[in-house]
């Protein structure tokens, strides 16, 4: 739903910018037939305006829960759960006497204890997103206002209210563009990781890897369970808890979280066992993964690109209002605006930003498909070829 709107709103800010469709649209007398806003500001609200104020309103409602969401429980919450289990981690000690238990059930908690980590990490850049995302949603308040002409009447700071309220939001973009790029090499690193496992450990047995590491626990990592041997799991730590009950029943759900993959690692060690067979499902579905993996982080690139633009464009009308053209505008500031009139910049980056985010959604659509249909395809090909 996010995306449909955002494309909306886009679509009808790049209608605005290139002044198409000339009518009604346009007319603020037709808004008047269904509603009268005060004069002499609101008044001027046009059709096309008001759709776009709609559609804004739209984004800073849903950008302020998301934030809130991120913040509390896939950060906070979650944060606290995992502080939980990570001290009942703690308590539950290996207590097997049998080598081969030590040993799978030392490799098994090593899988929990990076995992831990894995989402402790998570959790704390969902919080810092979620400051980001929310600082945007708030600075939406300030277009929607725009729209219905309210900044020109001076209320809520006016002008400058909207330029600082826009000043925030550039902030607060400029990480989420890091993380893009952080999200797209992580992506397509994993990629090459899940190729480079496979050729690794396709059709070799268990127990060469532990003649050659002597335990299980050497080979038995958190990558390699995540990539070969379990690639759909999951542990309730994951999430936040839901309720108090939930909460209450996290000792015995960690116990069996660890008994589950002592199991698997002892399924996984056995002297005849293989760790992945060459034309086993397994395979095939590290190949899927690999290739999904290494498309989704070109497709973060593609969005950083996009999102660059439009940070850049949007920019430019904040430049613009802090530098007025004259003799003592900066040189510096004129390259920004490559040579162009402050009027100029501040329309073609408004298009320029606009544009980029209307072609966003599209992508978000799309990809998945793409991606799905690309990924299948390719391995099709390379389990024909072998």
């Amino acid at each position: 739903m996010d995306s449909i709107v955002q494309l909306i709103r886009n679509v009808l800010c790049c209608v605005k910018d290139l002044a198409l469709f000339r009518g009604s649209l346009y007319d603020p007398a037709y808004t008047a037939r269904f509603y009268t806003f005060p004069t002499p500001f609101m008044s001027k609200t046009t059709p096309l305006e008001l759709l776009i104020s709609i559609s804004q309103l739209y984004a800073a409602l849903s950008c302020c829960w998301t934030g809130i969401r991120l913040i509390f429980s896939e950060g906070v919450s979650k944060l606290i759960r995992l502080n939980r289990v990570a001290d009942l981690f703690g308590r539950n000690e290996n207590k097997s006497d049998k080598k081969e238990d030590k040993e799978a059930n030392d490799a098994a908690r090593k899988i929990v204890a990076k995992s831990l980590l894995h989402e402790a990490n998570a959790a704390l850049k969902n919080t810092f997103v979620g400051f980001c995302v929310l600082a945007i949603g708030l600075s939406f308040f300030w277009l929607v206002a725009n729209s219905l002409h309210v900044t020109e009447a001076g209320w809520i700071g006016g002008l400058s209210g909207l330029i600082h309220a826009l000043t925030v939001a550039e902030i607060a973009m400029l990480p989420l563009l890091v993380n893009m790029i952080k999200d797209a090499s992580a992506a397509i690193q994993k990629s090459k990781k899940i190729s480079e496992l496979k050729g690794l450990y396709v059709g070799v047995k268990s127990k060469d890897l532990m003649e050659k590491d002597k335990d299980s626990a050497q080979w038995f990592t958190y990558e390699n369970y995540t990539m070969v041997v379990n690639t759909s799991w999951s542990p309730f730590w994951t999430a936040a808890a839901r309720s108090d009950i939930d909460a209450m029943a996290e000792e015995k759900m960690l116990v069996k979280e660890i008994e589950a993959l002592v199991k698997d690692v002892k399924e996984y060690t056995k002297p005849d066992s293989v760790v992945l067979k060459k034309d086993g499902a397994a395979a095939a579905e590290m190949d899927t993964m690999a290739t999904t993996c290494k498309l989704e982080g070109y497709r973060e690139y593609v969005y950083f690109i996009l999102n660059g633009i439009a940070f850049y464009g949007y920019m430019l009308g904040i430049v613009g209002f802090y530098f007025p053209e004259g003799d003592a505008q900066p040189n510096a500031v004129r390259r920004l605006k490559f040579g162009y009139s402050n009027d100029q910049a501040d329309w073609g980056g408004n298009f320029a930003g606009d544009l980029m985010w209307s072609i966003e959604p599209i992508i978000v659509f799309v990809s998945p498909f793409v991606i799905k249909r690309l990924s299948k395809g390719r391995v099709a090909k390379k389990v024909k070829a072998d």
